[in-house]
Parts: C-alpha cells; structure tokens; sequence
C-alpha cells in the first residue's frame, strides 16, 4: 500500500519547491519502505526497536559534543549509513523529557522494590549443598532486577546429624546446607542511565545539512503534533467518520480528501477565532469554569448550542428571529465578524 501511495505522489512531491522532505512518525522507517525512502527527503523518528538505537544512544550520552537547540533541548549528531541510507541521527533530550523519564523509572523501581522483596522473601527459604552454590543463586537472581543491588547478604549453616533428634556433642555430622539471606537497595548508578536514555529519542534525516539544519530537522518533526491534533478531530466518534464504510479504494481516497478539506477549514476557523481573541483580549469559560483565550473550535460548537432561528408569519409577511442567546454565545459571534452578527441579529458591538 505504501509502495502504490509513494508511486503516485511522487510527481506532486518533485514539483513542489526545494527544501522538501517529508515529515512522519517511527512507523514509517522500517526495512520494507527502506528503498521508496531513498527516493524521498525524509525527516522522522528511528523506532526505539531498531538494534542500532540502543547502541547510538549510550555512545552519545558518553560524549561531550552536545549542541544546545534552546534553553532546554540539546542534540548529538551522528553520521551514518543505514538501510542503504547515507543518514544523520539527531539523539534529542531535553529537560522536560528527563522529567518524564525520571518519574517513569521511580515508579518502575518501586514496583520492583516490592515485587523482589516478595520474591526474596520466599527465595531466602532455600537451602544450597555449599556456599559458593548460594552465592551463585543470589548472583543470578540479581541480574533480574533492573533498578536493585544486593546491599548485604550473610550465610547461615544448617548441620544434619546422622541422629533423630537432637543431637549431641559426639554426633557425627552426615551434611551442611547453607542459608543464605540477603537486603537489596536501589541501584541509582543504573537508574541514572536508565533515566538518560528513556530521556532521548533519536530523529534521522538523509537530507544534506546544507539545504536542512539540525534545529530544523528538529522542529519539523516537533511541529507534528499540531497535525496529529487536527487528525485527533477526525477520529472523534462526534464527527461520525467512523460510521462511514466504503470498500474502494477510490471512495477512501475521496473521503480522505473530503476530511481533509475539512479538516483545513476547522484548522483555519480555530486559528482564526484564536487570534481574535487574542487581540480583544477575550475569553471564554472551559469545560470546568475557567477563563481560556485559546478554546478549541469544538467546544465553541458546544458552547453555541441551544441557539434556535423561529420563523413566524405576521399579517402575510414572514419574519425569521433568533432565541436562546446567552452572554457567552453573543461575545463569541461578535469575534466572528460583522457578517454574522448580522445573521444572528445582533449588534456588532
């Protein structure tokens, strides 16, 4: 499917004016698009499950040649070939990116923390013929835990007499086991490094840098999230998008481009409406009562609701007025223009 896509959009994207290059997410680098890819300036992020990630990331972080992007996003460049591809990795980490990493790996240590104090617990009711046997079994149960160490273990001797009972001094000893019991406590050198690593991702491009920076590979990728939040509005069940099903490929293709399209007008009237705002120094309440100057276009439908256009006929002439505006529904229509104050009878203000 990617292959058919690449194949008609290919003309388009040569047309279009130089620097071009497209702009995705991880799930579009992987072998099978390796050779379109090579066809198309590209600008995405590397899969965390690609082998060479988790190696181009600790070589980075061993580094000193960071360069600093703003105040608290920093990069390591590094020159590459993959999948047939002359590359350049962008390892990125930033500060608010640590915080996230750091609060992730607290809360996977203390989950560990109580799940091998249990497993120590009943592992500690085991007996070993020697004691370098016991050792041995707490060393390999230690390369479990990815977040603990053992802190102190001490060993305890079990003699078996060849006697019932209890024995005495001149019982012969027939064996030894040993006991062993151990503490464990947070190993912070490794989860430093954990909290580094899950902090960077790591962003390719096989665009010279000389037509595409480094930031700007950076905030090409960075700005996806506005799009992604616009597809986020075709998805809701409130659009019924879901609800309509076509088997051809034609018909999906037109009813792409129709959401599209549709997706371009809510984009246009949300910024517009937003700059509005901002220049009257506006606002209106969000879904729990507090002042925003930067409400989504949907909930302005929302808060539009309930108004009603009631047509009457008086001696022969009609007469359309609209009721159930409300305070909130009248400043929202006045930053729409002059055009639609007229269309819902009210002053421009």
């Amino acid at each position: 499917m990617f292959q058919e896509r690449a194949a008609a959009l290919m003309p388009t994207f040569q047309r279009s004016p130089t620097p071009r290059y497209l702009v995705a997410d991880a799930k579009l680098y992987n072998e099978d698009n390796a050779a379109n890819l090579q066809e198309l300036g590209l600008s995405t992020r590397i899969p965390n499950t690609r082998t060479l990630v988790s190696l181009v990331i600790p070589q980075a972080l061993r580094e000193d040649t960071w360069q600093r992007l703003a105040d608290t996003i920093r990069s390591h460049r590094i020159a590459l070939c993959h999948d047939g591809m002359a590359q350049r990795w962008l390892v990125v980490t930033s500060q608010p990116a640590l915080e996230r990493a750091a609060a992730s790996v607290n809360k996977a240590q203390q989950r560990e923390a109580e799940a091998s104090a249990k497993q120590l617990w009943h592992w500690q009711a085991t007996r070993f013929e020697t004691p370098e046997a016991a050792h041995a079994a707490l060393a390999a149960l230690a390369k479990s835990w990815r977040y603990h160490q053992v802190a102190t273990s001490c060993l305890i001797e079990h003699p078996h007499s060849a006697r019932k009972g209890r024995p005495t001094p001149p019982t012969p000893l027939t064996s030894m086991a040993w006991q062993i019991q151990a503490q464990l406590r947070p190993d912070q050198a490794r989860m430093t490094s954990r909290k580094q690593h899950d902090a960077c991702v790591v962003v390719g491009t096989n665009i010279e840098p000389s037509q595409v920076s480094d930031p700007a590979v950076i905030q090409a990728y960075q700005a996806q999230a506005q799009a992604e939040g616009g597809f986020r509005f075709l998805k809701d069940p409130l659009f019924f998008v879901s609800s309509l099903f076509v088997k051809k490929p034609c018909r999906i293709q037109g009813l792409l481009m129709v959401m599209t399209g549709a997706l371009l007008v809510y984009s246009v009237t949300q910024r517009r409406l937003r700059q509005q705002w901002a220049r009257h120094n506006e606002t209106v309440p969000t879904q729990i009562n507090q002042p925003t100057a930067r409400p989504t276009v949907r909930w302005v439908f929302q808060l539009l609701e309930g108004i009603h256009r009631v047509r009457v006929t008086v001696q022969g002439k009609v007469h359309d007025l609209i009721e159930g505006l409300n305070a909130v529904q009248i400043k929202i229509l006045r930053l729409f223009g002059d055009q639609v104050c007229r269309l819902y009878q009210i002053s421009p203000g």
